[in-house]
């Protein structure tokens, strides 16, 4: 709670010590943009208004309200299209307190529960409440992943660098080495321009030095310094070339490996070109920093240190002249990056733009043509080219720009040391062995400073890459297994729903309060409208999501409770989304069951009508299919995936729109197929066309996430209830398609 706030209500007699929870609204009651600021203890409810929701310094109170909570018999939000309303209600009458846009739901569902939780006597669970938190208390924007916790705009990227570098720790020995061989490349990199400078021109060329003439001693000395500082550059990058790849394999398994334990929702609300780029490019961008920047920074570190030293020994006035042209240089480079890096990032959403469009256009070629929309498509790629082509152009405007006075600032330094080297040589104060070796030193410490001051943008990718990598690796999965699991090999298929509600959003139930039972070896078809919640339904009997609130329970057993294994092993799932793995016809029907011969491959194939049109292809069950390989239909599709299905001879099948991408021919052929197979197992079966279920032993009807209506077709169908209404809608409709 902001300290205006506080103060607000301290002079208006509230002991704020005791104040349980606050939220802030972002609308007044007319729908104006206003901050309103609630909170309550043990007996009150308070709401502060101010003038605007503008930020200010201090919040000013326009109106006050407090209410007391003995009379608040309940609370409840009121969802609108754009706005939600909180509503008390009292004895006798319901009133607004607060409006909100919708993206404040979830903080007023806590607040509403908190509320009455407090006013009942009833325990709060804060541990609920900050596992739930969704935003960053430093800066107030959102948490990218609320379970995680972690605001990339307040992200300390000291410490994700220090996490990250612990991952090569695992490689001690070797990162030890090579950090040692670069701090000796390094060194014997310094002390060359000592030789061929100093010591060559001072004792070896210049008559009474004490190297005078030998010539060729100094010139192998050279060499033989510069050969052993090659080697040991070569060493550590041998090591270093060896031992990165080893990381980022490691931490790409590792990413691969956790993305297997995290639950269906955890996908559905992430793009899969989002999670391809966390597995591959960030990895690849994590190397490539380790790589090419990490050695050649701690070389850079290491040469200006040493070099400021000799410098410095050599000449204190050449030495500051020298590194303040230098300051000057990285100061002008930053400002120039800086400014640069908004380009770059303008040319990179340029380039990806342009690059979704031709994806889009060419991937719609049909539409395009069908419409004759030729013209349009080129017109639309002209637009978003020639935004790329502006940036580009600005860009280069810039570097040319820049750089001449880059280098104007540097040849003026170099100038002045050489002025001031010049007129030391002839004061005696100098030596011109050592007016050369200070040029050697400088161009170094240019060249080191300009990579310390040029790696930013490597640096920013690589911790914004690591920050994504552990942004995974630390999601906790919101949908666990017990900590002792009950493992059943064989499920029987007693099914029992109590009381279970869902929602994916707090405040939005998808399910609300549904009971039924599903006997052993019974037929169990889910019917309704689209969006009624019917796929929701078996996905929380197969555990893809839990329960909100009720319980499901197979063979007496709470569904929590058992393993993983136990319901994966004896839940097979055919959805209407087929996916095929790129492989050959085999391996996708066996990839339920690797270990299954080709006699129970063939049998799980016929048995879903898929061997006929397998067989037509000349490889058989060795066709490729995916990307690259053999194109199916949709229908073909459809029977792979329900061999596979029956290939793992699960006791609990569940079947959601199976038969859809097919014919009404080999729909009654499939029909035939699960008629065979429901001895000794339990189908669960969603479709639309009511047909498909007509046989089924019960059906249930799911209206607007409640359970409508159940019984059998014929004790439906004389009911004349919803199920009617669809049957008699879809006879119908048959009806008209035959007859036109």
């Amino acid at each position: 709670m902001p300290s205006s706030v506080s103060d607000a209500l301290h002079e208006r007699g509230v002991d704020v010590e005791h104040l349980l929870y606050c939220v802030k609204a972002d609308l007044n009651k007319e729908g104006h943009y206003v901050d309103v600021h609630m909170t309550f203890d043990q007996g009150a409810l308070y709401i502060l208004q101010g003038y605007d929701a503008v930020a200010q310094d201090y919040f000013q109170v326009v109106d006050y309200e407090e209410i007391d909570i003995k009379n608040i018999e309940d609370l409840y939000i009121d969802r609108q299209i754009h706005t939600a309303r909180l509503i008390v209600r009292e004895e006798n009458r319901e009133y607004e307190i607060a409006r909100f846009s919708l993206g404040k739901s979830e903080q007023f569902e806590q607040f509403k529960d908190r509320l009455l939780k407090t006013k009942n006597n009833e325990p709060i669970d804060d541990t609920d409440l900050k596992n739930r938190e969704e935003f960053c208390p430093k800066c107030h924007n959102r948490y990218p992943n609320r379970e995680r916790k972690v605001c990339p705009n307040c992200l300390d990227k000291g410490s994700t660098f220090k996490r990250l570098l612990g991952m090569y720790m695992r490689y001690k020995k070797e990162f030890i080495f090579v950090m040692a061989m670069i701090t000796a490349s390094t060194l014997f990199n310094l002390i060359t321009p000592y030789f061929s400078a100093q010591l060559l021109y001072d004792e070896v060329l210049t008559k009474g030095g004490s190297w005078y003439g030998k010539v060729t001693a100094i010139v192998l000395l050279i060499a033989g310094i510069r050969f052993i500082g090659i080697v040991l550059s070569a060493i550590y990058g041998i090591v270093l070339a060896r031992m990165t790849p080893k990381i980022t394999r490691d931490i790409k398994v590792e990413i691969f490996s956790k993305l297997q334990t995290l639950p269906v929702g955890f996908f559905s609300s992430k793009q899969t070109g989002s999670l391809m780029a966390r597995v591959d490019q960030d990895a690849t961008n994590i190397y490539w920093f380790f790589v090419d920047v990490v050695p050649y920074a701690i070389v850079s570190i290491v040469t200006i240190i040493g070099l400021l030293g000799l410098m410095l020994f050599i000449n204190v006035w050449i030495t500051i002249v020298m590194f303040t042209g230098v300051m000057i240089t990285v100061v002008i480079l930053k400002r120039f990056r800086k400014k640069q890096r908004k380009l770059h990032r303008r040319k990179h959403h340029a380039v990806r733009a342009t690059n979704a469009l031709i994806s889009d256009s060419l991937n719609g070629q049909r539409v395009v043509k069908a419409f004759a929309k030729e013209d349009q498509e080129i017109g639309r790629y002209t637009i978003k080219n020639q935004e790329f082509y502006d940036v580009s152009l600005h860009l280069g405007e810039r570097s040319a720009n820049m750089f001449p006075y880059v280098r104007m600032i540097s040849r003026a330094s170099d100038t002045a040391v050489l002025a001031i080297g010049a007129f030391s040589i002839l004061y005696g104060n100098l030596t011109l062995g050592s007016l050369y070796a200070l040029f050697s030193y400088t161009s170094m410490i240019q060249n080191s400073i300009t990579f310390l001051a040029n790696m930013g943008d490597r640096w920013a990718r690589c911790i914004d890459a690591a920050s994504r990598m552990f942004e995974i690796l630390d999601t906790f999965p919101s949908l666990r297994e017990a900590a002792e699991p009950i493992q059943r090999d064989v499920l029987e298929g007693d099914i029992v729903l109590d009381n279970v509600s869902f929602e994916y959003e707090v405040g939005r139930p998808i399910l609300k309060h549904i009971s039924f039972n599903i006997e052993k070896g019974q037929m169990f078809g889910i019917v309704g409208k689209t969006g009624a919640g019917k796929s929701t339904l078996i996905h929380l009997m197969s555990r893809l999501y839990d329960t909100t609130e009720g319980t499901i329970t197979i063979d007496g057993v709470p569904i929590k409770q058992l393993s993983f294994e136990s319901l994966r092993k004896n839940i097979g799932i055919v959805s209407q989304e087929t996916y095929l793995f790129i492989g050959s016809i085999a391996e996708n029907i066996k990839y339920a069951k690797p270990d299954a011969t080709m006699e129970e491959v063939i049998f799980a194939a016929k048995a879903a009508y898929a061997h006929d049109f397998i067989m037509k292809h000349a490889e058989g069950y060795d066709t490729i299919i995916g990307s690259g390989g053999v194109n199916l239909s949709g229908g073909e599709k459809q029977r792979l995936s329900i061999a596979r299905a029956i290939l793992q001879k699960p006791s609990i099948l569940i079947l959601d729109e199976a038969t859809a991408a097919m014919d009404t021919q080999t729909e009654r052929k499939i029909q035939e197929a699960i008629e065979n197979l429901k001895e000794g197992r339990t189908i669960i079966a969603i479709a639309h066309r009511l047909s498909t279920l007509r046989d089924a032993d019960k059906l249930a009807v799911i209206e607007n996430g409640e359970l409508f209506e159940m019984g059998t077709h014929e004790e439906l169908i004389e009911k004349q209830g919803k199920y009617y209404e669809l049957h008699k809608l879809q006879t119908e409709a048959i009806k008209f398609i035959e007859e036109g």
